[in-house]
Formats: structure tokens, sequence, C-alpha cells
């Protein structure tokens, strides 16, 4: 636990591909990128983003509305360097409830793009996609709630990924 921008204790999340702080200002100065949700990569692989949701909702807070502006940010500087294809915006679900998971998967990652358009990112480069409990990134059980689940991916593409 780490305190969060205004002071409430708030989870970090790491896993072997990812960190996340939930309240960005606890890693000012320890990797900005990090701290908003950036995956490391390797070279030759797509950049990537991700932003977590509350248990059954697909509303952004504004620890994923800054995930999404970093996101925003690395899409303009791929298409300055003219190595920009494309970007995909892949929602995800945990293992609660039922099929109605996959539609809330969708509805994730429509929030994410539509955000991405707000911010100026042209819609038609936007492919979106809804994996529901498909590709966890923690293994649970069934009917198990994780957070690290119930996430959405934005992937930035180059030519020829």
């Amino acid at each position: 636990m780490v305190s969060g921008d205004r002071g409430e204790r708030q989870p970090v999340l790491v896993s072997r591909r990812w960190v996340f702080v939930v309240g960005i200002g606890a890693l000012l100065g320890a990797g900005a990128a990090r701290a908003a949700g950036v995956q490391g990569k390797s070279p030759g692989e797509p950049e990537q983003f991700v932003v977590y949701f509350r248990f059954g909702s697909a509303k952004l807070s504004s620890v994923a509305r800054r995930v999404i502006h970093h996101a925003v940010e690395a899409i303009r500087r791929t298409v300055e360097r003219g190595d920009f294809s494309h970007v995909k915006v892949i929602g995800y679900a945990d293992t609660i409830g039922s099929t109605g998971q996959d539609q809330l998967s969708v509805r994730r990652a429509y929030a994410v793009r539509d955000q991405l358009v707000r911010e100026g990112i042209d819609v038609s480069v936007i492919k979106v996609e809804g994996r529901g409990k498909l590709e966890p990134e923690v293994l649970a059980g069934d009917q198990v709630k994780n957070p690290r689940n119930r996430r959405t991916r934005i992937v930035i593409y180059r030519p020829g990924d």
C-alpha cells in the first residue's frame, strides 16, 4: 500500500511485466511511465498501456484518464516518427458473472476508445475488442474477483506488427 494523490492508502499492483500504482502521485520521480500503466517492452514489441476498472464498471477513474493521456502522448510521438499503423483497445473482465461480463469488457474498451478520441486520436485508427474472461492477467478460480483482470489494454502498433 502507498499513499495516493490525496493521502489515502492505495494498492500497488505489480506483476512480472506490469507496474501500476493506483494513485499516480505516489511514484513521482520513480518512473512516471511505469506509474502510468506502461508495459515495459522489448525492441520490436508494440507499446502497451493498461487501464484498470472497478468491479462491474466501465467508468473511467481520474487515474485511468491519466493513463490514457500518457497513451495519447505515446501515439503522437509514434506518429511524429512516421512509425504508426493503428491502435488496438482490448477489454477484459474477471471471472465473476456470466456472459454479461463479455459485454462489460466491450463497454470498457469503448470507454477507453472514446477517451482517446476526446483527446484527439482519429477514431478510424482505433480497433476495439472485448475478450471477456479470456486471457486473465492473474489466474484465479471461477467466480473469483480479481481487480487485475478488470482491465483494458491500449496497444500501439507500428507498420508490420
